[in-house]
């Protein structure tokens, strides 16, 4: 006789359980268990929908690679508060919780890597700014000769090492503009 309740999306159950563990308690909470505690599954429910725990952390991954792709920035009147509104879309505990995993466990870079260098989802962080630096310098926001690519590296690597070091999250809104202003000062 079967026991339990079916599911209409376990694996849906699973990806958001672990997309809230991530924001609420960071990377080191994020176990088979946990997840699977959360979700209000049993355990074998993710070994049937992944085919291991770093194939379930690939998973989160593809899908915040997906949500980076389509920010694009809020109602903004200059590069600065444009660039600063992405990288506070993208800076989000769940990211920062999956670069460490990402960066940590070879399992899962080897199945997110789409065979460029660099650690997944900063590649994605750096596309969406350089995405906006571009734009900004079709609407006249941003020199000609400014370098969009170095900018958007500068832009995501200080983010990242803003975030990295604290509680999982970017400093305050005017800390970001303020870092945000500092580099693009001499492009604007």
């Amino acid at each position: 006789m079967p026991t339990g309740r079916a599911l209409d999306d376990a694996r849906g159950l699973l990806l958001e359980a672990g997309r809230r563990i991530l924001a609420e308690d960071g990377a080191r909470a994020l176990t088979s268990r946990s997840v699977t505690e959360a979700s209000g599954v049993a355990k074998g429910v993710l070994h049937r929908h992944f085919e291991d725990f770093d194939a379930y952390i690939a998973a989160l991954v593809v899908g915040e690679v997906v949500r980076i792709r389509e920010i694009e920035p809020r109602a903004a009147d200059s590069a600065s508060a444009a660039v600063a509104d992405v990288i506070e879309q993208v800076f989000t505990p769940t990211m920062l919780g999956l670069v460490s995993l990402a960066i940590g466990r070879d399992g899962v870079r080897r199945r997110v890597s789409d065979g460029s260098c660099g650690i997944p989802l900063l590649g994605d962080a750096t596309t969406a700014v350089a995405d906006v630096l571009a734009a900004g310098g079709e609407v006249g926001w941003i020199r000609r000769d400014a370098d969009v690519p170095v900018l958007a590296l500068a832009l995501t690597g200080s983010a990242y090492l803003l975030s990295a070091g604290g509680a999982g999250a970017l400093p305050d809104q005017d800390t970001v503009e303020e870092f945000v202003q500092s580099i693009l000062a001499a492009s604007l």
